[in-house]
């Protein structure tokens, strides 16, 4: 857990570890050991392909059903919200722009195991508090977080449990069975189902399923776009040059979008 420093650009751990703010306004709280990799989570190209493919608005229902789902929690946005994985702040800016027009109290964290990713998403300005780390170990005390999100990443249920107050929530989102269908028809001769990030809260005791959300459209991608998109997702590390050289050739990609919201509350004490 951190306390701030005499210096409020200077932070400090309970092993005396000091961390200085960024000059973007961001901690980097991911010591060298703890890395299993010179930069851990997804790569630079990967994550500049998502923040230029979601500012298209092409996952807009994504969006609005993650700020509607945080909004109707009975706090409305007056609440605080962790966003587990946030890479280069998406989500948290539309959550920002939610509780701006609601002029509500919104207070944001986000946390994600890029630099990178945390650094874009400090030069989003839109007031949060934002560390490189992981998810298994979140730098906060107990009971502080009302809900907690996380959109296609994994969590430790311990660790958010534990940051969770009592009767938080986690929104956990995920892929449906259809996702990207006419993507990976692209890239696989058989396509393999989704497991989805939430399988591990399966037999988590600590979490109850409350509700489950389906989104499921067709979107239709032109241009450049299309191979932002497969860069954006795992598929590209399965793709071979010839099918990328095709996507990039294409004109026009249409395919369904599949999510599932899963709407779990926090049964800790």
């Amino acid at each position: 857990m951190l306390q701030a420093d005499a210096q409020p650009q200077v932070y400090r751990c309970s092993n005396n570890h000091s961390f200085d703010l960024a000059r973007e306004g961001y901690l980097n709280l991911l010591l060298a050991q703890h890395k299993r990799s010179r930069n851990p989570g997804d790569s630079d190209e990967m994550i500049r392909s998502r923040q230029r493919f979601l500012a298209t608005g092409h996952y807009s229902p994504l969006s609005d059903a993650i700020v509607a789902a945080v909004a109707n929690s009975g706090l409305g946005f007056d609440q605080t919200v962790l966003d587990l994985g946030c890479g280069e702040g998406h989500y948290m800016q539309q959550l920002r722009e939610a509780s701006n027009q609601a002029s509500a109290g919104l207070k944001l964290f986000g946390m994600d195991i890029s630099k990178f990713a945390v650094r874009l998403a400090a030069k989003r300005k839109i007031d949060a508090r934002l560390v490189v780390d992981s998810v298994y170990a979140i730098p906060l005390f107990e009971n502080r977080i009302d809900t907690a999100v996380s959109v296609f990443s994994p969590i430790s249920a311990e660790e958010t449990a534990r940051v969770l107050k009592p009767g938080g929530r986690l929104i956990m989102v995920g892929p449906g069975e259809d996702h990207l269908s006419g993507l990976t028809a692209l890239i696989y001769q058989q396509s393999l189902p989704h497991r989805g990030n939430y399988t591990g809260l399966e037999n988590a005791q600590k979490f109850r399923l409350q509700e489950q959300i389906e989104i499921k459209q067709t979107m239709v991608v032109t241009g450049s776009d299309i191979l932002d998109l497969l860069k954006m997702t795992p598929y590209y590390w399965h793709s071979r040059p010839e099918q990328q050289e095709l996507l990039a050739t294409l004109d026009t990609l249409e395919t369904p979008i599949h999510f599932y919201l899963n709407i779990y509350q926090n049964q800790s004490n």
